[in-house]
């Protein structure tokens, strides 16, 4: 059985995450906590497996307090739970196991917890990067050339998301307007089979887009 702890300071989030976590048949959640500064004092003294942080809270947000878990006790897994897709560079720099999207659904969450069990089984987590990589059927064949799928504008601005910027840095550094950054990232996503910025850090890293 996984123990589990939850923080977020949205309570509707919180329940629809325990009442999906209940109903996986293999989740004990130890404690759900809308203070991200609670739930740390609380692994001071108990111990959990898995740790679902939201990302913007109050007090501290999620990736600080994922460092400061992991300080505590480095064998917990953790899963970050946002709206925001915007934090998954910071995410890949700590190690999450994986980056959940809300509203999370049933069917992500089950493959989260076959990552937790995979990892407790062999004992040493993988990378960030593989360890938030999406379902590769999606996914063009990566040894095609890129300049086969991408225009030049379109790889540029795929280059700028990996680098962590914003629509408005990208439109401000190409001097295009919001729209036209909107227009070629939803070309982007289509091309190359994805469907959020998280999806298009790992496709960057894949194709070794810098």
């Amino acid at each position: 059985m996984l123990r589990a702890m939850i923080v977020d300071d949205e309570e509707l989030s919180v329940k629809w995450l325990k009442k999906i976590l209940s109903e996986s048949g293999d989740v004990e959640i130890c404690q759900a906590f809308f203070s991200p500064l609670e739930a740390y004092e609380y692994v001071k003294t108990n111990k959990i497996d898995i740790a679902f942080l939201d990302i913007s809270m109050p007090e501290i947000n999620g990736i600080s307090l994922s460092s400061l878990l992991l300080d505590l006790d480095a064998t917990i897994d953790v899963v970050f739970v946002t709206a925001h897709d915007n934090y998954a560079i910071q995410a890949f720099e700590v190690s999450a196991l994986d980056y959940l999207m809300k509203p999370v659904t049933a069917q992500r969450l089950a493959k989260t917890l076959d990552k937790v069990r995979r990892n407790n089984r062999s004992g040493t987590a993988g990378s960030s990067m593989e360890a938030l990589r999406w379902d590769q059927d999606q996914a063009p064949d990566t040894e095609l050339s890129l300049k086969e799928i991408l225009t030049e504008q379109e790889t540029r601005i795929l280059r700028l998301i990996a680098k962590g910027l914003s629509n408005k840095e990208i439109a401000d550094r190409l001097h295009i307007t919001g729209e036209t950054v909107k227009s070629h990232i939803k070309n982007v996503y289509r091309k190359l089979g994805i469907n959020n910025r998280v999806q298009a850090l790992q496709r960057a890293e894949q194709l070794k887009i810098r």
